[in-house]
């Protein structure tokens, strides 16, 4: 868990002077059960996965889809030329365990991409389980100015 990963993206979020809401609440560990104990949409959240390129498990990527959605590995190809898959020890790589994971690779230390059918306003944990932020998709987009593009399809 990572209370500094929280403590930087909140600041980030007030320093942009974005509306937002941050909640604290059960811990989570699905998109599922967070849209529950959030009592939003599935749709709205902000699934945040670590991924590597098969040829090189060193170069860390985020990509953010929508929590409804599953990635695509085939549009990143794409999109990016390289072959990824998920990282095997997110806990380690990125000091915050699986669920917990925020949108922002600026945080990481991570290059950010994100799907362009993300939700107009985004739910999405900030580091850990129990704490959560919603702020718009155009907040997000201006606060991290992440890769954009479609890297989701549906389930």
């Amino acid at each position: 868990m990572s209370l500094l990963h929280r403590d930087i993206i909140l600041e980030k979020i007030k320093n942009a002077d974005c509306v937002f809401k941050h909640s604290i609440h059960e811990a989570v560990t699905t998109s599922e059960h967070a849209s529950q104990i959030r009592g939003v949409a599935l749709s709205s959240g902000a699934k945040a996965l670590v991924l590597y390129p098969k040829a090189d498990k060193e170069a860390l990527i985020l990509v953010v889809i929508p929590a409804h959605k599953k990635i695509d590995f085939k549009k990143l190809k794409q999109h990016t030329g390289k072959d990824y898959t998920f990282a095997v020890d997110v806990g380690s790589q990125v000091d915050c365990v699986p669920g917990s994971v925020p949108p922002f690779g600026s945080v990481l230390g991570l290059p950010a991409y994100a799907d362009s059918t993300l939700a107009s306003e985004l739910n999405f944990n900030i580091g850990l389980l129990t704490e959560s932020v919603t702020l718009s998709k155009d907040d997000y987009f201006k606060i991290e100015n992440p890769i954009i593009g479609e890297f989701s399809k549906e389930i």
